[in-house]
């Protein structure tokens, strides 16, 4: 008794050819490419010497600036106190002459309006800061 393959090969090839033709790729779907930080830890430890504008839904800005020859234990500017966005592009500006590598955090409450978050994006850009990230905080399930 002998068993014929040859229809056995040619359903594989075409199994083959089925997976391939219908196999979606992963394509870039964002405007930009961005580079994701990798850590090897499990834990990451996030330093807070960095400064701080932080939006209210109501578009008011409040600035936390952590200078970086702060001694440890010392409080920093009052985060309570409301700036203008006159005074934010002037206290920035000043950050900017001390530090041009500054990393800047922009926070913004949940109903924070796009608008009011890219105005700052632009102000910090203006001035040339170059290190602007977002951090966020994963919602609880």
């Amino acid at each position: 008794m002998t068993l014929e393959v040859t229809s056995l090969v040619d359903v594989v090839f075409l199994l083959i050819i089925f997976l391939l033709v219908t196999t979606t790729f992963n394509k870039d779907e964002h405007a930009f490419v961005i580079e994701l930080p990798t850590s090897s830890s499990e834990q990451v430890t996030v330093a807070s010497d960095k400064t701080t504008v932080f939006i209210t839904r109501e578009g008011d800005y409040f600035l936390l600036e952590l200078p970086a020859d702060r001694p440890i234990g010392e409080p920093a500017l009052d985060p309570k106190q409301k700036v203008t966005q006159a005074q934010l592009e002037e206290r920035l500006r000043g950050l900017h002459r001390r530090d041009p590598d500054a990393s800047i955090a922009i926070r913004g409450e949940k109903r924070t309006s796009y608008q009011s978050m890219m105005d700052v994006v632009s102000v910090l850009q203006d001035i040339g800061f170059r290190s602007i990230w977002f951090p966020y905080e994963l919602e609880q399930q």
